[in-house]
């Protein structure tokens, strides 16, 4: 599966130059939230709240997307941050992305699809406890069949916008990212109201 994720990754990278739609991002990851008790919550060293739920989570992500169409996308994300345990965390996640609403400067998107989490093991932290979720070893991972994103953005000028992004963080978390998005190309939307992109 990680050969087919990074072949597909590949085929978008050079697809972007010749699609009618296409961009890439840059967000910088924040923290993360967690629904759910876990057992390791009590030796985090970066929690941003005493339970352990809420949790700092610095670093980037990186993404290109193509249109197919106006409303249906691909997505190639690669993150990379520090995790909870001040560990260095990875994932990769290829997206079937729908854009549900766009309105004026305003647009909302959503994706769906596999991604795989890696992270530096946490095995030898003391007061470990193995949750079962990661696989052992001296780089842990994960597979993660059904992940996704929910994506505003906000129109900065005819290549360029602001984006707020709550995604699949790793396997127990939903994180909340900021960042920009420059557009390669981007299509006019032939509406009284929608600001021009020629």
């Amino acid at each position: 599966m990680k050969k087919i994720i990074l072949t597909l990754a590949a085929i978008l990278v050079s697809a972007l130059g010749t699609m009618a739609q296409s961009n890439f991002s840059l967000d910088f990851t924040t923290v993360g939230f967690d629904f759910g008790d876990r057992e390791n919550a009590a030796i985090y060293k970066l929690k941003a709240s005493e339970s352990g739920k809420t949790v700092a989570e610095p670093g980037i992500r990186l993404a290109g997307e193509v249109y197919s169409s106006d409303v249906v996308s691909l997505k190639f994300a690669q993150t990379l941050r520090i995790d909870e345990m001040k560990k260095l965390a990875m994932s990769t996640q290829l997206m079937l992305r729908l854009r549900l609403i766009k309105i004026y400067k305003h647009s909302i998107n959503i994706g769906f699809g596999p991604q795989i989490f890696y992270r530096n093991t946490w095995e030898k932290e003391e007061g470990y406890i193995d949750e079962g979720v990661y696989n052992k070893g001296s780089f842990q991972t994960k597979m993660s069949w059904v992940s996704g994103e929910v994506e505003y953005n906000y129109y900065l000028n005819k290549h360029n916008d602001f984006s707020l992004c709550i995604y699949h963080m790793n396997p127990e978390t939903m994180g909340f990212a900021l960042g920009f998005k420059h557009w390669i190309s981007r299509k006019s939307n032939k509406c009284n109201t929608c600001p021009s992109f020629h």
